[in-house]
């Protein structure tokens, strides 16, 4: 039977959160017969095992579990992405500690690949920011030489490039005919259960989804042309000699509807100019799948997000609302981005994003009114003193997903925010499918998972239902809630919010 043709048999299995996510991956690993490829934007060596299986082999570790798999004679690759190592210091050290980290445990058949965006800023722009520049490179010539990358001492002795855009994909594909794709990346941080039942800084709600099918070679396929970058733009190398990963064939374009579901991406190369500050985009299939099946949109769209600040889907959204007047809009994302809760930034750069943001909702709400809901997860008890904003006395549930359903003719699920960096700049994959069936059920499975004992309370295809469940739960004490969902604060962020015209929207 060709391919192209999805069976009986073709898996499609939504893992929400890591209690489900990390045992899959990790079966999908021992499952291997021939090949395991795997990117991630951050992947710990060190990050423990959770699947009966690999625990009964006595594997404990993810560098125990490579190994293993590599020392069957698996063929190995593993994609990390690295961080522009002046103004994402902190990361980038961590991705080649990881990277080491899993080169010292690891055969010489297995290769790991620790890669830069293959996009550098233009010169323009380091005169721009030299202040800053001058600042973190004067913070990390006090460092032990030591704790330093080859590329930070390249930086302080005054080599500096800066790298705007990153790696932001996290899927795995083994043998070219399973896969797992989504949202999260592989550390102890990302780990959580449905109850989210721990600290606020250890909840991480998010999304990924198991495939079998046609669209396993697509995924394997985008991989080889991912890694393939990567080599020619000199990534470093942490594991055997390298190899390139053929590619049998070209990658099906995000326009062929036969396949479902389907892959979708985002790419970006190296601008070329000198007054480029970021990359210049190169498949925008994220942008246009959003676009097209908001304009199509006729009775909900559902979104899960983590940032929500790209202009060009707000102002797609509010066509959609003024033409279809009983469209509604149910859209769940973080009180604020992880690095302003739990490290207390307050910098212009974030506070400008959040500023973004807010434009995005003005667009949405002035064509929605009442037929939008804007929610925030937090849990159903009070947070301790001192933690850092909790959302009406409770403590935040931190949401990473990126998950969009319209109607029940397109859901997304997969790596890219609704931001500008995600849509254009930053490397991204994502699952689009149209099952209809498919797309009801993860809604539905959604709506109890976050109404809990209110799911059932009102047609959970209106926003007002949401709304109003949300509304009622944040005049009861944290304790007698039974929804995670709250109103999403809206005056604390734009008491936060300041607007800097002068950086492109792509950066946020």
């Amino acid at each position: 039977m060709p391919r192209d043709v999805v069976t009986d048999q073709d898996l499609f299995r939504p893992l929400i959160t890591a209690s489900e996510m990390f045992p899959a991956l990790e079966r999908l690993v021992l499952g291997a017969r021939s090949e395991v490829l795997m990117a991630f934007r951050i992947f710990d060596a060190r990050a423990s095992l959770r699947s009966a299986e690999a625990r009964k082999l006595g594997l404990k570790t993810w560098a125990d579990l490579l190994a293993h798999t590599a020392g069957r004679g698996v063929k190995l690759r593993l994609l990390m992405a690295d961080f522009d190592p002046v103004f994402a210091s902190d990361l980038h050290r961590a991705a080649w500690a990881s990277a080491r980290n899993f080169g010292h445990r690891l055969p010489d058949n297995a290769e790991i690949l620790c890669a830069l965006h293959e996009c550098k800023s233009g010169a323009l722009w380091r005169r721009i920011f030299w202040s800053k520049i001058k600042a973190r490179i004067d913070e990390l010539s006090r460092h032990d030489g030591a704790h330093l990358t080859p590329l930070q001492h390249q930086a302080v002795k005054g080599k500096v490039t800066l790298r705007p855009v990153s790696l932001h994909q996290k899927f795995a594909v083994a043998d070219g005919d399973h896969a797992i794709i989504g949202g999260i990346d592989v550390d102890e941080r990302r780990y959580d259960d449905a109850d989210h039942d721990r600290p606020a800084n250890e909840t991480w709600h998010d999304i990924s989804v198991e495939v079998t099918g046609a669209v396993a070679p697509d995924i394997r396929r985008h991989f080889a042309d991912c890694w393939n970058r990567a080599r020619r733009a000199d990534a470093a190398s942490f594991g055997g000699s390298l190899t390139g990963v053929d590619q049998t064939a070209p990658l099906r374009p995000a326009s062929e509807k036969c396949l479902d579901p389907q892959l979708i991406r985002t790419i970006s190369c190296h601008p070329g100019s000198a007054l480029r500050l970021g990359a210049s985009p190169q498949v925008t299939e994220h942008e246009a799948a959003h676009l097209d099946a908001i304009e199509g949109a006729e009775r909900l769209i559902y979104i899960e997000t983590q940032f929500f600040r790209h202009a060009p889907i707000a102002r797609a959204l509010a066509r959609a609302a003024q033409r279809a007047p009983e469209l509604q809009l149910i859209l769940v994302m973080p009180t604020e981005p992880e690095r302003v809760i739990f490290n207390g930034d307050d910098g212009i750069d974030v506070r400008h994003a959040q500023s973004l943001q807010l434009r995005c909702l003005d667009i949405c709400r002035r064509a929605f009114g009442d037929r939008m809901a804007v929610l925030a997860p937090a849990q159903p008890r009070a947070a301790p003193d001192h933690t850092p904003l909790p959302l009406q006395g409770a403590e935040i549930i931190y949401l990473h997903s990126k998950v969009t359903l319209v109607d029940e003719a397109m859901g997304i699920i997969g790596s890219a925010n609704l931001n500008g960096r995600s849509m254009r700049w930053d490397t991204e994959a994502s699952l689009m499918f149209r099952d209809a069936a498919q797309i009801r059920a993860l809604r539905n499975r959604l709506t109890r998972y976050w109404l809990r004992d209110h799911a059932d309370d009102g047609d959970p295809t209106r926003a007002a239902t949401w709304q109003r469940i949300a509304a009622n739960a944040a005049m009861l004490s944290p304790e007698r809630r039974s929804t995670f969902l709250l109103p999403w604060p809206e005056r604390r962020n734009r008491r936060f919010a300041r607007f800097l015209p002068i950086l492109p929207p792509e950066m946020f």
